[in-house]
């Protein structure tokens, strides 16, 4: 059996499932490159009680490690957040079926839903997009036209920033708030600007997350602290949303 185990953000959201399925695992390894862990692997393993693998993007989607003794075996993988946040865990299931290899999904909290402790009501958010970081020779502008379209349906926007995991180094909200900026002067448009209200997010569901909102020049002089971070463009906002953001400007 090949459990896929979601962790949540923080050291404390493993839940009772989640410890029990990962106990009885012979092997245990995790997922790190779309997200990092808020505290330290030797700290994980010590609740678990095993050793943890960490696997990188390779070793994940192509070599599939884990698959080696599932047939015989329980064996699990370890994702930060939860495990169908990203699309490449539905290609592990798919490819378990595959092969004949039973697999249990055991679910936490992730972004999608962390969203709300921003005060945003969550069936008010559209499309969600990632924000890479820019190439040399090339830079993606598909997440602000995300931006764009949730907005002509009064949806807000989740932006998921991008994460280099063999630098383990994260998009900073300064450095995406600049790309957005940057593509709106290129293209001359004025729906995103220095004065757009945005929510900066780092660590949410932590015990010490920051949430800011505020205009773009003020958001992209806060210092946020460690990773993760997400960006929030928000839209139109229902009276209670925007009592509820006054806390965090």
């Amino acid at each position: 059996m090949l459990y896929l185990i979601g962790l949540g953000s923080d050291y404390k959201d493993l839940s009772v499932k989640a410890l029990d399925a990962i106990k009885r695992c012979k092997e245990v390894y995790i997922e790190g490159y779309t997200s990092v862990l808020t505290y330290s692997l030797a700290k994980l393993e010590k609740l678990v009680g095993k050793k943890i693998k960490v696997l990188d993007r390779a070793e994940v989607e192509e070599q599939k490690e884990f698959f080696k003794n599932a047939k015989k075996f329980n064996i699990a993988l370890l994702i930060i957040g939860d495990p169908l946040s990203a699309t490449t865990h539905f290609d592990i299931i798919s490819d378990a079926k595959n092969l004949e290899i039973k697999t249990k999904v055991i679910h936490s909290i992730s972004i999608f839903t962390l969203a709300a402790r921003t005060g945003l009501f969550l069936y008010k958010f559209g499309k969600t997009a990632s924000v890479p970081f820019p190439q040399e020779n090339f830079r993606v502008e598909s997440f602000y036209d995300v931006i764009l379209d949730n907005q002509k349906i009064k949806a807000h926007s989740l932006l998921l920033l991008d994460l280099n995991p063999r630098e383990k180094k994260f998009l900073s909200i300064r450095e995406a708030i600049d790309l957005l900026l940057d593509i709106a002067k290129k293209r001359k448009d004025t729906k995103i600007s220095r004065s757009t209200g945005m929510i900066g997010c780092a660590r949410l569901g932590t015990d010490n997350e920051k949430i800011v909102f505020g205009k773009a020049s003020k958001l992209q002089e806060k210092n946020f602290g460690k990773p993760p971070y997400c960006l929030i463009i928000p839209s139109e906002l229902n009276f209670m949303e925007e009592e509820f953001l006054k806390r965090f400007v």
